[in-house]
């Protein structure tokens, strides 16, 4: 995992967000700004599923986390206010969240495929021989124990119960996805390449305020892509930083080396 030094806008990025997400909590756990931060987070962790450059195992982990913590609110709260709860608000909520990471997930990884396609970056695609050691099986061993206990609990009944809202949450989906895709993936960028993202991430934008939705919903789409949006830009401009630095430890190594050669020939 990098270093906060290697990538200081993302790790100041991760600390606002866990910051606001202790504000929301403490202010309303069920209201638009707690919505905005865990629609948000969870399409971030769904799109590093795909796009991340750390080990595959770790980037699941996250996503399971994720979701794990976006439901705990639900799980919790009700168990605190009252002994008599019932539960039939959480298992809806991680069905949702697990229809929305998947999708999104799938959706990141389909266009990174097309963009990479488009770009003729066949390398990409090599099949390498898999290498496993047991520490890496015995965790994708407890990954895939913990994921099949949540789709046994979640409850997937109310996705389609309103089809505004599902067209909308796809079209938003949709967009961030190929954002991310676009913007963090690699290929090689190209006229036709950008052109084609911008069209998926109009038509994106347009199914998730298409009429028919609510303003309250509009406005936590809109937030939660503002969300994402920061990201990618946070994300990109230390890469940048890093990429910057590591070209200038390229020319001093390539200038103490030069100079290394005068000494000797002298």
């Amino acid at each position: 995992m990098p270093t906060f030094y290697e990538r200081p806008l993302t790790w100041l990025f991760g600390i606002a967000a866990i910051c606001l997400d202790a504000v929301a909590l403490s202010v309303d756990h069920e209201g638009d700004f707690a919505t905005v931060l865990g629609l948000g987070q969870l399409l971030l962790a769904s799109g590093w599923l795909v796009l991340g450059q750390s080990h595959p195992l770790a980037r699941a982990t996250w996503v399971i986390v994720a979701i794990a913590v976006l439901t705990a609110p639900d799980y919790v709260i009700p168990r605190l206010r009252s002994g008599f709860y019932i539960d039939l608000v959480w298992p809806h909520v991680l069905g949702e969240l697990i229809a929305g990471a998947a999708f999104t997930s799938a959706v990141a990884a389909g266009w990174l495929t097309v963009l990479r396609g488009f770009a003729g970056d066949d390398h990409h695609c090599l099949s390498r021989k898999p290498q496993f050691s047991l520490a890496t099986l015995f965790g994708w061993m407890i990954v895939v124990a913990v994921a099949s206990t949540g789709l046994r609990n979640a409850d997937f009944s109310l996705i389609d119960d309103n089809l505004t809202d599902l067209i909308s949450g796809c079209g938003l989906a949709l967009s961030a996805a190929t954002a991310m895709a676009a913007a963090l993936g690699a290929y090689r960028a190209s006229w036709s390449t950008r052109m084609a993202s911008l069209i998926v991430i109009a038509s994106g934008a347009v199914m998730s305020l298409a009429a028919g939705v609510s303003r309250q919903v509009a406005a936590v789409h809109l937030g939660a892509w503002v969300f994402v949006v920061m990201w990618i830009v946070v994300t990109r401009l230390d890469r940048r930083m890093d990429a910057k630095a590591i070209a200038r430890a390229d020319s001093y190594d390539g200038a103490e080396t030069a100079l290394r050669l005068v000494a000797d020939e002298r």
